[in-house]
């Protein structure tokens, strides 16, 4: 008998240094308290609070470009005779940026332009001999029979048919030439498509060499560089004009405005009110929205709440100290929490776990 004493005792002083020494949790500055129910299984107590709660969804949204163009050079294996801007400029539509070395070329196109010109001239310059060769022979027209002035004109006419068509042919072939080669040094310019800024330069260094369709620059149009966000569900939350405050997950803040939404396609285009030139592209960015708000109301913990079917309820204790079962009426499910709308009163305490 006096062992079982001995037992009980240290039993009941065990059990009271968990009950005084276990941590306590927090719901919004308020303890919750461990509680046994005089077997072993001891509960963490939680009260029945009074405040704001609220029900949020976090969205994502990506940095994208809205109206922007790739531009690149044509050409392979050629350096830098010049870039003409700089990383954050502003151009207009037809403004050269950048070309390469192609001085050869040049100067070999230059030759073609002349040459054709000479070519065009001698064209007409043998029109005119024709002519006046025709005249004078209609001078001696009354010394000649009919026969032989017709034939005249006629080794006149076809022999200078057989030198214009040679000039011809000569133009034809450099003009073709020209042509090829005036589009191939197109392709060693880079000029913009359209008015903007500046988003992006390749590595343009000393050592550049081209390479056909790899991109060296990105123009965009004023405010073309937005975050996107596809959230379609979400749209009715939101109001175009606007500003929202959008933030990475290092918790990096940048202040925007809805500039676009396109319930169409299900989109939405925040525009940073600072441009971030060194932003790559797509580089999401979070915001918390809020769904529903309720002000000055009952809550707890909604961990604490149980559900059958329909039916919400908590764990509690009795007058007598026994564990039990109490219906609740539940309102908004937020976040963390969970308003109580009737079963409870003020500083109740419920189990949390």
């Amino acid at each position: 008998m006096g062992s079982r004493k001995w037992y009980a005792g240290v039993l009941a002083v065990f059990c009271a240094l968990i009950v005084a020494g276990c941590n306590t949790s927090k719901e919004d500055g308020k303890s919750s308290a461990l509680v046994s129910d005089g077997s072993l299984r001891t509960y963490e107590m939680t009260q029945v609070q009074r405040g704001d709660i609220q029900k949020t969804k976090v969205i994502d949204a990506a940095y994208q470009q809205v109206t922007a163009e790739n531009l690149s050079f044509a050409v392979d294996r050629r350096g830098l005779a010049g870039v003409y801007v700089s990383k954050g400029d502003t151009v207009a539509k037809g403004d050269l940026l950048a070309e390469l070395q192609c001085e050869e070329e040049k100067e070999y196109l230059a030759e073609l332009e002349y040459s054709i010109k000479t070519l065009t001239m001698q064209m007409t310059h043998l029109q005119e001999q024709l002519e006046l060769e025709l005249t004078q022979l209609g001078r001696k027209k009354d010394t000649m029979s009919d026969t032989a002035y017709q034939e005249k004109v006629l080794e006149l006419e076809n022999e200078y048919r057989r030198k214009t068509e040679d000039i011809e042919d000569s133009i034809y072939i450099q003009q073709l030439q020209y042509d090829e080669l005036a589009e191939w040094l197109a392709g060693t310019r880079i000029y913009a498509g359209m008015d903007g800024t500046v988003t992006f330069m390749g590595d343009l260094g000393s050592d550049f060499m081209s390479w056909p369709g790899v991109k060296v620059f990105t123009v965009s149009a004023a405010g073309a560089c937005a975050f996107m966000c596809d959230d379609a569900e979400y749209i009715p939350y939101f109001t175009k004009g606007d500003t929202y405050v959008l933030t990475t997950n290092t918790g990096t803040e940048y202040e925007t405005v809805l500039t676009e939404i396109d319930s169409e396609a299900g989109v939405m285009y925040f525009e940073p009110k600072v441009q971030q030139y060194e932003m790559p592209i797509g580089q999401r960015v979070l915001y918390s929205l809020v769904l529903e708000k309720k002000e000055n109301v009952l809550f707890i913990p909604k961990s604490a709440v149980h559900f059958a079917g329909d039916e919400a309820y908590v764990y509690c204790y009795d007058s007598e100290g026994n564990r039990e079962a109490k219906k609740i009426e539940v309102g908004l499910l937020a976040d963390s929490k969970a308003e109580v709308v009737s079963g409870l009163a003020e500083g109740d305490e419920v189990i949390l776990r």
